[in-house]
């Protein structure tokens, strides 16, 4: 007979991913680069075209707080479209933290 252990851990096996699992570098890369740049300078293919924030800018980030900066990636600004459908809250606050202002940390070095 199976243990209820091994039934829950085969139900919570086959789950999705979730926002602590997700390779949110390679989703900047993919949907963010385009306009952002790879490293966040707003040089992207697109960018200079549709006005592509420069992330990597430390002073501007500096004076950013992360609701603000969250909220735009769920819901757009001016010509960026909103993420809310690919990402949840809790994704869009690690994208945050832990890919858009270590760009600027990185321009400072």
């Amino acid at each position: 007979m199976i243990s209820r252990a091994a039934v829950l851990l085969l139900a919570f096996s086959t789950l999705p991913l979730t926002a602590e699992v997700r390779d949110l570098k390679a989703f900047f890369q993919e949907r963010c680069a385009v306009c952002h740049g790879p490293e966040g300078t707003g040089r992207g293919v697109t960018g200079a075209r549709l006005g592509g924030r420069n992330l990597a800018d430390p002073r501007w980030l500096a004076k950013q707080e992360e609701a603000g900066l969250v909220a735009s990636i769920l819901k757009g600004r001016g010509a960026m479209p909103g993420f809310r459908r690919q990402l949840s809250e809790a994704e869009g606050r690690r994208l945050v933290a832990e890919i858009i202002r270590p760009l600027a940390a990185r321009k400072r070095s």
